[in-house]
């Protein structure tokens, strides 16, 4: 009679082990700090509840999403997907059912920005303050008797909407749009903020920015979906023309995609990846730790893990019972 026992101990053992796979889960890590941040969570949330060896993977959007979705996948996860920012990526592998988007969400807000002394001092309020040759001559950062706003980095979902903005406000007229990475800008926004000199710049929350009271968001036309229609590259080569945006982004859904092949190489770690979630006042307060009280990003980490286990509990049990 133990025969049929030890047989059937040794199929479940099989059944188990068959049913995580030994490869390792390859986390995509935005260029920008709260990508980066959501990335370092995971891996090591990944790597301590369920035994799984992960990678960290860093690129822009279109690396990122691209390699989720390619012949030979190089991403499973995107750490910090904004919707509809991103839904030109997002949107048709959903459909597909090859991605899919983790239930928790926290508020995700785009705007454009001036230092809060611009406000004041050159009584720069809103979008229309900056079309205007007041506009051009302030913020000129490289003399070239046009005005200058950074709009973001190559790949992000967001600097496409501004690129259309500018257009469609007509700050194309004054101002020179500068694409350029998160850690680039900031050096020239420091220095200029140090020398309170003018300069405009896309701004997004959560950031550290934010943190303090010195950054003025700019007004614009409250968010009309009939003046905010989005074209990608992906879908027309004259995606900006095609485009037309005049009114202010409305607030985005901040969430995870992950590859839905995980559900059958790491059904653990996909249940898990459908519930986990930072809220948006808890990013605010990483993201100022990290990089204004300069505590440490791998120390921010481990002590929002250690404050949150109770919750990770509760997220790796649900994933564990299917």
């Amino acid at each position: 009679m133990r025969l049929p026992t030890l047989l059937t101990l040794s199929l479940l053992s099989a059944t188990s082990a068959s049913a995580q796979s030994p490869d390792p889960i390859r986390i995509g890590q935005p260029n920008w700090f709260a990508g980066e941040l959501i990335a370092k969570i995971l891996a090591n949330v990944i790597e301590a509840e369920f035994d799984v060896a992960v990678e960290l993977v860093p690129g822009s959007n279109p690396e990122l999403f691209g390699g989720m979705v390619a012949d030979t996948p190089t991403v499973d996860i995107h750490t910090d997907t904004w919707m509809p920012n991103h839904a030109s990526w997002v949107n048709p592998a959903v459909a597909a059912g090859t991605m899919a988007l983790s239930q928790s969400a926290y508020p995700g807000v785009d705007a454009m920005c001036v230092p809060q002394y611009v406000s004041e001092q050159y009584d720069i309020r809103s979008v229309d303050d900056l079309i205007s040759e007041r506009g051009r001559e302030i913020f000129d950062i490289d003399a070239d008797g046009r005005g200058d706003i950074w709009i973001g980095a190559e790949g992000w979902g967001s600097t496409r909407v501004m690129q259309v903005k500018m257009e469609g406000y007509g700050l194309s007229a004054e101002l020179t749009p500068m694409l350029m990475s998160e850690g680039d800008w900031q050096e020239i926004l420091f220095d200029r903020m140090a020398a309170r000199e003018p300069v405009a710049f896309y701004c997004y929350q959560p950031h550290v920015w934010f943190a303090y009271d010195y950054i003025t968001v700019l007004e614009e036309p409250p968010h009309d979906p009939a003046n905010w229609q989005l074209v990608s590259p992906e879908e027309s080569e004259n995606w900006i023309a095609e485009s037309n945006i005049t009114s202010a982004d409305d607030i985005k859904d901040v969430q995870i995609t992950y590859a839905t092949r995980l559900r059958d190489s790491h059904p653990e770690v996909a249940g898990f990846l459908s519930q986990f979630g930072v809220s948006g006042e808890a990013m605010t307060e990483l993201i100022f730790l990290a990089q204004v009280k300069e505590i440490g990003l791998e120390f921010v980490v481990e002590d929002w893990i250690a404050v949150n286990q109770p919750l990770i509990d509760d997220w790796v049990a649900g994933a564990r019972q299917g």
